[in-house]
């Protein structure tokens, strides 16, 4: 069955980004126009499509969409990256950007086939703070990574980064076998009381739209950093960006989003794309027939959820996030449908936006 993905691409500012490319597996697929709308059309509808955003001086962005989903307009946040600097490969480079700390040796670069660089290269640089909403939304993937043990697991994140260094003519350069590139990332302050001493080091898969597990970073007390080392820019798919992270001890929970303007006794929406957000993830989930979602959240904590779907012309959404406290005990999705292991929680209203207005998901 044939489906669309529609939705609006935005800056950090939340003004409208033309002319993103919108790729899937790897293929431009569709362009945001002047205003920043897109429609991508897709073959069936998926429960799991990873749309990439690219455009010009901003981060990458991949979204993962439930095409099953009456998702209405669907907003994209691209963000501005922060850093270029230029330097030559052949001495010694040491940097500052931010709190954040970059040293790479001489002669450890190397072009895409291992050979000699001549003349300046470029850094790229965009660090997300992870505990604001904005940039966690603007930050790639669905918070879910497969582990080193190749298990697939939801994930708290203590930062999110984007980093490559390339020719001057754009080229994505290589780490020089045997080399590798050190690396000092700072932890949010919100987070710092609780950041354990080793963390895992992710690439992410544009493709899957999913982070991959491929070494770790440990925790600079005095610095307030996690330091560790990489041997490549970009994971297997060529993304750059980049995430540190520890599997999330994970809760079930069950929320209905209603219509509160219903007089016909039934006021649960069907097919809301939902968004739960906690201080370091957002978990997505889409509302059965009577308008219910099981969502996998951080045990224990506060979190935020919000929905949007369309009816026909129609597009609704939340009029403000509603906060929620998970329960104190471990359950999995193997759990959604069990009153006691995911629990109801609560409702969330929507309130109608009558053609393709919209509302920000991560407000």
């Amino acid at each position: 069955m044939p489906s669309d993905i529609s939705g609006r691409v935005l800056d950090n500012n939340r003004r409208p980004v033309a002319k993103a490319k919108i790729s899937l597996k790897g293929k431009v697929v569709a362009e945001s126009d002047d205003a920043g709308f897109f429609s991508v059309a897709l073959a069936k509808a998926e429960s799991r499509v990873a749309l990439t955003f690219a455009a010009e001086g901003y981060v990458s962005n991949t979204k993962v969409y439930d095409a099953k989903a009456k998702a209405g307009i669907v907003i994209v946040v691209v963000w501005p990256i922060a850093y270029r600097v230029k330097f030559d490969p052949s001495r010694d480079f040491d940097v500052e950007l931010g709190s954040s700390r970059i040293q790479i040796s001489a002669n450890a670069l190397a072009g895409p086939s291992e050979e000699k660089l001549a003349g300046p290269v470029a850094l790229r640089f965009t660090l997300f703070d992870i505990t604001s909403p904005l940039q966690r939304v603007a930050a790639s993937g669905d918070f879910s990574g497969q582990m080193l043990d190749r298990s697939i697991q939801r994930l708290n994140s203590f930062g999110i980064f984007d980093f490559a260094v390339h020719d001057l003519k754009g080229g994505v350069l290589s780490v020089r076998r045997g080399a590798k590139i050190d690396l000092a990332i700072p932890i949010p302050r919100k987070l710092a009381d609780k950041a354990p001493k080793q963390v895992g080091y992710f690439d992410f898969n544009a493709s899957a739209g999913r982070w991959i597990q491929v070494g770790t970073f440990e925790l600079a007390p005095r610095r307030l950093t996690y330091n560790g080392s990489i041997t490549r820019f970009a994971g297997p798919d060529g993304d750059t960006s980049h995430n540190l992270d520890i599997p999330q001890d994970i809760t079930c929970v069950t929320v209905q989003i209603v219509n509160p303007y219903d007089t016909t006794g039934m006021p649960g929406l069907p097919g809301a794309w939902v968004l739960a957000q906690g201080a370091q993830y957002f978990a997505t989930g889409t509302t059965n027939a009577q308008g219910f979602v099981c969502l996998l959240v951080e045990r224990g904590a506060n979190f935020t959820v919000t929905a949007q779907g369309s009816f026909g012309s129609s597009n609704y959404a939340t009029p403000h996030p509603v906060v929620f406290t998970a329960p104190n005990f471990s359950s999995g999705a193997s759990d959604c449908g069990d009153p006691v292991k995911c629990p109801l929680l609560g409702t969330v209203p929507i309130d109608f936006i009558v053609g393709t207005g919209h509302h920000f998901l991560f407000a």
